[in-house]
């Protein structure tokens, strides 16, 4: 049997992360695990002079390793559960970008006590803490529920997150500082500049795609938004940022025709929004994914694709392997990834007659494609298919790009002058218009989106 290094290699990440994904579907013991590397160790000694038996052994024996890695991410023994469903008092460092919507703010606090051990802290919105600071909370601590199978315990446990205190009292001990503060703030500082610029709803569709922050966004927008099925669009989700990443590369490729300085630039583009979006734990996974697919659309070579995007993949969960089961954003940003790789090139055959237009055929193509891709899990995840959501998507994506760049220009124009700003609004209110006119029709439609 002969394999080259990079097969081999590819075969290796795959057995590892599908021991991962065994581990996280199905309870299966540290005891059986260990078992099981031994009695491989065992084969591979009896065989060692039998190549194919010891690589098939060694695959085998990676994809246990796999399950003992997700063990150990599990904590044994948490320091509050005997806290749980008392009121108490504990300080903590806010870890994430507030949340705020209407009269309630949501924090996530590491304690000082056990800072592994994050609490989600619901409350009212003033006085509002900002991240970094330290804060003093006060409420019952409970541990998650599950609801209508979703677990959401698990979905929170991936980022270590083990409590919750809604209803809790909050104040302000001490205000932060550093690197990530100072994002943070221009974030919301860029937020304030659009929403001077521009009317409602356009100003929180803009601060949606640009920022992630749909605080602002009306409900009846909202649920437009899933029946047309764009909800991606202000998610800042790994299919959202993949999407972007490749529509980057086709604003830039009406500008520039070396195929490694569009690169550069794209990937330059997602490390600055990974940046000025605050460069939370669940973007930065989701720009990985779209930078790798740049990265392997440039290389090009005919194994280069699924080596370059499992590898991402394969760094990410070796990081966290919780991610596998519970970031859907993670499990989008996968397959999108490798529908532009995979499903992309198939259509582009099917459509070689096709005229080609402002290279239309190009945006309609990445779209099908990821669509195509990510269709099984969403239906999956929410029981709901949204019929129109291909042709919105073709009508909507290409002016995404361009829609983010005059955002990015209306909000730091802000800085400079307001004046400046509804310059660079007015274009962008003309984008935005249209999105969400066709959005907003497509939704209203009948049975545009229909429940499973």
């Amino acid at each position: 049997m002969h394999m080259s290094k990079s097969r081999i290699f590819l075969a290796f990440m795959l057995f590892f992360v599908g021991g991962v994904a065994l581990r996280s579907f199905f309870v299966v013991g540290e005891l059986y695990a260990l078992i099981g590397i031994g009695a491989l160790v065992c084969v591979m000694l009896a065989f060692s002079r039998d190549m194919k038996v010891g690589l098939y052994a060694a695959m085998a024996g990676v994809s246990l390793i796999g399950m003992l890695w997700v063990s150990s991410f599990e904590p044994r023994q948490l320091v509050r559960e005997k806290q749980a469903g008392k009121n108490i008092t504990i300080e903590g460092e806010v870890v994430r970008d507030p949340e705020f919507r209407n009269n309630t703010q949501r924090l996530v606090v590491a304690p000082q006590s056990a800072p592994k051990e994050k609490i989600v802290v619901v409350a009212l919105r003033y006085p509002e803490a900002a991240y970094g600071d330290t804060v003093r909370v006060t409420g019952m601590l409970k541990r998650p529920e599950n609801f209508s199978g979703f677990d959401y315990a698990g979905y929170l446990a991936k980022d270590d997150i083990y409590f919750t205190m809604n209803y809790a009292d909050v104040a302000v001990v001490r205000e932060g500082s550093g690197v990530r503060r100072s994002l943070f703030a221009v974030k919301n500082r860029l937020k304030e500049n659009i929403n001077l610029a521009m009317p409602s709803p356009h100003a929180s569709f803009v601060n949606g795609i640009l920022l992630g922050d749909t605080a602002d966004m009306p409900k009846e927008l909202d649920e437009a938004f899933v029946a047309s099925g764009v909800s991606h669009l202000t998610a800042l989700s790994g299919y959202n940022i993949t999407i972007i990443a490749v529509f980057i590369a086709f604003a830039l490729s009406f500008f520039f025709t070396s195929s490694a300085v569009i690169t550069a630039l794209s990937v330059i583009s997602i490390i600055l929004f990974v940046l000025m979006t605050g460069a939370s734990p669940s973007i930065v996974r989701a720009a990985i994914m779209g930078s790798a697919l740049l990265l392997a659309r440039h290389f090009g070579r005919q194994s280069a694709p699924l080596i370059v995007i499992v590898f991402a993949a394969f760094i990410m969960i070796v990081v966290n392997p919780r991610v596998l089961l519970f970031d859907i954003g993670f499990q989008l940003s996968f397959l999108a990834v490798l529908g532009l790789a995979y499903i992309a090139p198939y259509v582009q055959n099917k459509m070689a007659r096709v005229p080609e237009f402002l290279k239309w055929k190009e945006a309609f193509v990445a779209t099908i494609s990821a669509q195509i891709a990510v269709l099984p899990l969403l239906a999956y995840q929410f029981g709901q298919v949204s019929l129109v959501a291909p042709l919105v998507n073709v009508l909507v994506l290409p002016l995404m790009p361009f829609a983010m760049l005059f955002g990015f220009l209306t909000g730091t124009a802000g800085f400079i002058a307001p004046l400046l700003a509804k310059i660079f609004a007015y274009p962008l209110w003309v984008i935005t218009a249209y999105q969400l006119h066709v959005i907003e029709y497509f939704a209203l439609l009948p049975h545009a989106l229909i429940s499973l």
